[in-house]
Order: structure tokens, then C-alpha cells, then sequence
């Protein structure tokens, strides 16, 4: 071999060797969470996470209610739907992706705890690492005067003043469907007794079809909320429609009940003053979202009431209501819809948009047929149609937004 050739058959070696170094790393799989277990009482209890790979984890603490939040690096979850029950200390915890490149374990406390140690114990033999949290109960007191939360990122105040777009009348409308929940916040766990899913799976699974049918039709042009199981704040779901100067916004959710006879799709518009107990009920849980993931409230209020100038302008909620209307027709032709499916109460989701907008509650996953039904493309893709039915409805009798 002459040098020219040893020297460029070195080159090429290392340059192959490089390749795969840099392939392994890009295609390397993120840590993934295996197993979590929780022992002790009500004095001291342990948190334990069996992890693949290793990573970060930050910690802090929030009240009312009591909560203690664990961030890590974004990992893969492969310990169920979303939410267990707790034990000792814990009443239950709930985790998933909070914002890409970081997940989310949010840990409801029966009482208020310190984290009297937290370390990792690292996996021998290739077994898993476990990150292992000690929990010790204090009083309130002590837990107010430790509260550490992160510094929390204030965005500008949405104006008060919106302009429907102008467009061409051949262009498409921009409908905003929003997949309810995500990431660490699953949503109601009705269904997953009977198969495994938790309401997040049912509504990203029912908004990526209804998205399709839609787009299908070639007359509306659909943004989704989300598009992974992530989690998202309700003031954000809002600004997806707000910045898209969005013609429609459409938040889709499946329902539980005590009762587990009861069944069909529910549609609600925004009041102030709940159509009834069971619509407040079902408001004031759907606006804890923001509370259960452990998200920072302090700075949410301005935003909201600042929204809400617009939000209460009696055109907006006429057009939401008609539209409701509407969808109560198809979708009563389509599926299972609840004896009185038009409902209305104080949906935080809803509160925040300045577009007309409804909340879908396509049916109840605490009922055996629904959860069932609910997770079936044929099921989903009768939604979807009712909602374009309704749609082309809506655009052709409301002359203000076409």
C-alpha cells in the first residue's frame, strides 16, 4: 500500500468510526422511567423511581393545595396511564412530559412533608438506577415558611381588542381543536379500568381524526392545541386561537361520572352562572388543570381578566351558543348524546378565548359502552363529521365571520 493510500484509507476509517459515534448518541434512547413504588405512613413515607439512564431532577414545593413538584429531564414513562394512587404521606401522583426536555411528576399530599433526603442509588449489572426521595411530615406552618417554587416566566398581557381576518371569500376558515389535558395531567382515569386508557389518549386520538375530516373537506384549515402527549396551560390552549386570529375553538374532553349507567356527548358554552350542579361540578374540576400539574399561579389573573373584556361581549357568546346548537343536531344524529346535551358553566379553557368556542364532552369514559366506543375510529369519525356538519352550518347562517 503506497502512504497517499494508507493515509487515505486511516481517513476514511476514522471518518466512519466518527459516523457511528455520532449515529449512537443521535438515536440513543432517553432515559426511561421503569417502575414507582411508594412505602411508609404518615410520618415518613418513600418515593422510589427505577430509571434507565441518568437524569437531572430538580425538586420544589407549592401550596394550597399541598403539593411537591419533581422535574427531570425528559424521560420516557413505562408505569401506566399517567396517575396512581398514592400511600402514607401521598394521596396520589401524576407525571408525563411538562414541556419538552422536561418531565413532570406531581406528587397531592395528604400532609404537609419536607424531603428529608433525596439521592440516587446507581443500578449494578445494567439494572436500573433508583432516584429515591424520603418524605417527613411537618406543620403548615414550616411548609409555607419552605415553600421554593421556580421563577416564574410572566407573558404580556393578550389586548383586549380582536379583528376577524380578512380573507378572500374562497379561503379557508382556521378552526382550533384542542385535545383536553396532556402530559402530566391525564385527566379524568375513568376508562382505564376497562381499557387502560386515561381521557389524554381519548381526546389527542379523537382530535387528530376530527382534524382530518375537517381538513378533508377542503373549506377549513384546523390548528390542534397539541399534537403529543404534552401538557399545556389553559391560558395557552386559549392563545393558539387568539394568536391564529382563529374563526372557531373546539375543546374536546370525555367525561366521568359517579354513576357508571350514565352515558353521551355533552356540549358546553361559557356562563358565568352554571346551567346546573353537575355543570359547575364538572367546570370546577376542568379548571383545577392548571393547579394539579403544579403549575405557578401568581401571575394568571391579570391575563384572564383582560381576555374576559372581549370574552363577554354578547355577539361572541350568541355565535358560541348557536353553534352549540348546532352540534347538539348532528351530533344526536351521530352518537349517544346526554337527554339535556346543551350545558353551560365558568370553563376557565373557554374563559380565555376571545373567538366563539364550545367544550366537547364526547361521552363518558366511567361508562363501559363510551370507553369503549370512544377510543374506535368508526366513533370518531362520526364526531368528526357532526362537527363539519355543524361547522358548515354555523359559517353559512352567521354572516359576521364569513
Amino acid at each position: 500500500m503506497y502512504p497517499n493510500q494508507f493515509i487515505s484509507f486511516r481517513f476514511i476509517i476514522s471518518v466512519l468510526i466518527l459516523m457511528v459515534l455520532t449515529a449512537s448518541q443521535v438515536f440513543a434512547a432517553p432515559p426511561s422511567v421503569t417502575a414507582a413504588r411508594l412505602g411508609g405512613d404518615d410520618n415518613k413515607t418513600r418515593f422510589v423511581l427505577e430509571v434507565n439512564g441518568s437524569p437531572a431532577f430538580r425538586t420544589f414545593s407549592l401550596a394550597n393545595p399541598n403539593r411537591i413538584v419533581i422535574d427531570l429531564d425528559e424521560v420516557t414513562w413505562d408505569i401506566g396511564p399517567g396517575g396512581a394512587t398514592g400511600r402514607g404521606l401521598i394521596n396520589n401522583y401524576r407525571y408525563g412530559l411538562y414541556t419538552p426536555g422536561t418531565s413532570r411528576i406531581v406528587l397531592d399530599l395528604k400532609n404537609p412533608v419536607r424531603i428529608a433526603t433525596s439521592f440516587v442509588i446507581k443500578g449494578d449489572g445494567g439494572k436500573a438506577d433508583r432516584l429515591v426521595f424520603d418524605f417527613e411530615r411537618i406543620t403548615q406552618t414550616a411548609f409555607n415558611a419552605s415553600l421554593s417554587r421556580p421563577a416564574a416566566a410572566r407573558s404580556s398581557v393578550i389586548s383586549t381588542s380582536r379583528t376577524p381576518a380578512i380573507r378572500a371569500p374562497s379561503s379557508k376558515k382556521v378552526i382550533v381543536i384542542d385535545p383536553g389535558h396532556g402530559g402530566h395531567d391525564p385527566g379524568n382515569l375513568g376508562g382505564v379500568r376497562i381499557n387502560g386508557i386515561s381521557e389524554k389518549n381519548v381526546t389527542l386520538s379523537a382530535s387528530r381524526n376530527i382534524k382530518r375530516i375537517l381538513e378533508a373537506s377542503g373549506r377549513y384549515r384546523v390548528i390542534l392545541t397539541r399534537d403529543r402527549d404534552v401538557f399545556l396551560r389553559l391560558r395557552d390552549r386559549s392563545l393558539v386561537a387568539h394568536n391564529n386570529n382563529a374563526d372557531f375553538f373546539i375543546s374536546i374532553h370525555a367525561d366521568a361520572f359517579r354513576l357508571p349507567s350514565v352515558r353521551g356527548a355533552t356540549i358546553y358554552t361559557l356562563t358565568e352562572k352554571a346551567s346546573d350542579r353537575e355543570a359547575e361540578l364538572l367546570a370546577a374540576r376542568e379548571n383545577k388543570a392548571d393547579v394539579i400539574a403544579g403549575v405557578d399561579m401568581g401571575d394568571e389573573s391579570d391575563i384572564v381578566q383582560n381576555i374576559l373584556i372581549d370574552l363577554v361581549k354578547q355577539e361572541t357568546m350568541n355565535l358560541s351558543n348557536r353553534y352549540a346548537q348546532e352540534l347538539s343536531n348532528e351530533l344526536s344524529k351521530a352518537v349517544t348524546v346526554r337527554k339535556r346535551s346543551l350545558r353551560s358553566a365558568n370553563f376557565a379553557v373557554l374563559k380565555g378565548i376571545d373567538v366563539p368556542s364550545v367544550l366537547l364532552e364526547m361521552g363518558y369514559l366511567t361508562n363501559p359502552t363510551d370507553a369503549k366506543l370512544l377510543m374506535q375510529k368508526e366513533t370518531q369519525d362520526k364526531i368528526g363529521r357532526a362537527i363539519l356538519n355543524a361547522l358548515d352550518q354555523y359559517f353559512e347562517e352567521n354572516y359576521a365571520y364569513n
